[in-house]
């Protein structure tokens, strides 16, 4: 709503004091000057509006920032240059309205000038910018107006890490848990597995073991460090929006805290069995976005149904030699058989799989995917691979698991 200036409320004034006098008394010129002097004051406020109306048509803002992929509570530089046509008479100041999740507000400037400013994003998921806020002002009427329609670049904000107390417990509460890595102080424990035979039993974790009536033990962090190898495996095209959004975010966060770190990762994207992007060991948050690529949904052209690799072939048809038997000696040898068709018959995915864990030079390999119903046999080959490097192998999904990895983080 358009407000009257100084000069615009004298007007007004004098125009009912005249008619206060032109009533009472009949005077013709006092009735006639207010009459004009309240046409005038009409006039101009449509003037006003029309000024505005093209103004707010060729207004155009042009944002700026350091990066659109951030974590929660990060701040953040933008610089803004908002540009419209100023018609003759009037004023215009703009000021840029960031997201409604941020912290931190902008100056007004004139048109055609840049502000900057610092603004942290407090809340998790994809948010964009308010707007662009004018304040127009004539000799007659101001008027402060919201262009919403500006509102680029979308960002997306992933969410804050927390940090337990190393002591060995599992998650908050709920299914979630048993097999999920967790984030300890001093990296001293990276999640819990059920007990298997020939574990430590002072690995033992007695209050996972007490709430899930069965034993579980700590899997501890190796002590070697080094850059991790992060496998994203893209989501269908058919998978559900906001499961894919939250699946980004998991991957962003990953890749930026791992280059934040002193080591860097290594980047594996792949599409069934079809090895979309790799990037080598790098410490560069800008080649890493580059190389995910937005993490797009694909579609797999290249789908593998094939068994896994030698060795859990030859671990499902072998048995342990109790009593010698005839059985016993058969899945033996059919095991050996099995494993030797494996490695005599690779396919290409498997092999540049190989190559690119030879250059990563990784000791620990974090599997990121959906785990879509249908074949996940690149997911195993892939898995495979790293087992065979010794390689510590984590996959974080929504739900389920894979043969081979060694702890599952439920994202």
């Amino acid at each position: 709503m358009i407000r009257p200036t100084r000069t615009a409320s004298g007007i007004a004034a004098l125009a009912l004091a005249l008619t206060v006098v032109a009533l009472p008394l009949a005077n013709p010129a006092a009735a006639l000057a207010a009459g004009s002097l309240a046409v005038f004051l009409l006039w101009r406020g449509w003037r006003f509006e029309r000024d505005l109306a093209a103004i707010v048509t060729s207004l155009a803002a042009d944002r700026e920032l350091d990066r659109t992929i951030l974590r929660q509570g990060t701040a953040v530089t933008v610089r803004v240059r908002v540009d419209c046509t100023v018609p003759a008479g009037m004023a215009i100041r703009a000021r840029d309205l960031p997201p409604a999740v941020a912290v931190g507000d902008a100056p007004s400037v004139l048109p055609g000038e840049t502000a900057t400013y610092t603004i942290r994003l407090m809340a998790p998921g994809e948010t964009v910018f308010t707007g662009v806020a004018l304040e127009a002002q004539d000799a007659f009427f101001s008027r402060k107006i919201v262009c919403r329609r500006h509102d680029a670049p979308r960002l997306r904000v992933f969410p804050a890490g927390t940090n337990g107390n190393g002591r060995g417990r599992g998650a908050t509460s709920g299914e979630i848990e048993v097999n999920r890595q967790t984030a300890f102080a001093g990296q001293s424990v990276r999640g819990f597995r059920p007990y298997q035979t020939g574990d430590d039993p002072g690995q033992i974790d007695w209050k996972v073991t007490a709430r899930r009536d069965a034993y579980y033990v700590r899997q501890l962090t190796g002590l070697e460090g080094g850059a991790p190898l992060i496998v994203v495996d893209l989501p269908a095209r058919t998978g559900d929006p906001e499961t894919n959004s939250r699946f980004s975010m998991a991957v962003y966060g990953a890749v930026e805290a791992a280059i934040a770190s002193r080591d860097g990762c290594s980047l594996l994207v792949v599409a069934g069995g079809e090895i979309v992007r790799f990037l080598p060991r790098t410490q560069d948050i800008r080649d890493a976005l580059a190389a995910l690529g937005g993490l797009a949904p694909l579609e797999p052209r290249a789908p593998l149904y094939r068994a896994p690799g030698p060795a859990v072939l030859a671990a499902r048809a072998r048995v342990p030699r109790n009593g010698g038997g005839p059985e016993e000696v058969y899945r033996e040898r059919l095991g050996g058989i099995l494993s030797a068709f494996a490695k005599e018959s690779p396919v290409p995915f498997a092999a540049a799989v190989r190559r690119a864990l030879d250059r990563a030079d990784a000791r620990e390999l974090r599997l990121y995917s959906l785990l879509p119903a249908g074949d996940k046999s690149h997911l195993v080959q892939v898995v495979n691979e790293a087992k065979i490097r010794g390689m510590q192998v984590v996959l974080k999904a929504p739900a389920g698991t894979i043969p081979g990895v060694d702890a599952v983080e439920v994202l």
